[in-house]
């Protein structure tokens, strides 16, 4: 589903499924967009080169579009899920990024990014049902209103454009990655890339339950350290399993672990 128009009004609660190679809704350079109530979902690989689709959602065409303060792109009630009713080895989907945001002036309000939905009990797997990250945000000041994004196998949140801004975040590391996988290529529940200026968050958390191996990450959240005082009371979580996370934030923030203290703030 492509929209170059005004506006795109919600369509209430519909499962939309995508095919490899595509988008299930691409947004072109246009301002004043709005969607919402939906629900998205990652379909089949490609049969012969397994390739699967790079967005579920994909906000901006050319990547350089300003957009407009005026008129912003709205997403609203937005959910995707890759795995759920399927994911399983006998019927495996994937996509490289639920939504990808290269438009800037955008707003998301209220977003839950899922790898793994485990409401049909599915298998969680890189097989069965992979996903890099749940966000991605190449668009300039962009903003996220209750950003909830679960279990991808890289960066759950990668911000690259300037002045972006996040009230509340939710998010929990993959369960079926090992140190090599993720530990040590060192990626995170939430980062702003290392060239980004300006942005700001708010109740930033990440959290942990390395169900099948024992898992160092050494920061929940990544950022330039000239942002650190613009995250307002960011946390790490040890929730259950093997591992920990070292630090909240950069080097800042005591280690979350099933032997030390679970829950650690950076005030």
């Amino acid at each position: 589903m492509k929209h170059a128009g005004q506006v795109l009004l919600g369509i209430g609660l519909a499962t939309l499924v995508a095919t490899h190679q595509t988008a299930i809704i691409e947004v072109a350079d246009v301002d004043g967009v709005r969607i919402g109530g939906l629900l998205l979902q990652a379909g089949a690989p490609h049969a012969t080169t397994n390739a699967v689709s790079p967005a579920l959602l994909r906000w901006g065409e050319s990547g350089t579009y300003a957009g407009h303060p005026d008129a912003p792109g709205v997403m609203s009630d937005v959910f995707a899920r890759i795995g759920g009713p399927d994911g399983t080895a006998d019927s495996p989907v994937g996509a490289t990024t639920m939504v990808y945001v290269a438009s800037g002036h955008v707003i998301g309000d209220n977003l839950w990014l899922w790898r793994a939905d485990h409401a049909a009990g599915g298998p969680v797997a890189p097989a069965t049902n992979g996903c890099d990250h749940a966000i991605v945000v190449d668009g300039d000041d962009v903003s996220m209103y209750g950003l909830a994004a679960e279990h991808t196998l890289k960066d759950l949140s990668l911000w690259n454009g300037e002045r972006g801004a996040t009230y509340f975040y939710q998010s929990e590391l993959p369960y079926d990655v090992t140190q090599a996988q993720y530990g040590d290529p060192g990626y995170a529940g939430y980062r702003v890339a290392s060239h980004v200026q300006s942005h700001v968050a708010y109740g930033v958390g990440v959290y942990s339950f390395f169900r099948d191996h024992n898992v160092t990450v050494r920061s929940g959240i990544v950022a330039p350290p000239a942002l650190e005082p613009s995250f307002v009371a960011p946390l790490s979580i040890f929730l259950n399993g093997h591992g920990e996370i070292k630090h909240v934030i950069n080097d800042k923030g005591g280690a979350s672990t099933a032997a030390g203290k679970h829950v650690n703030y950076v005030c």
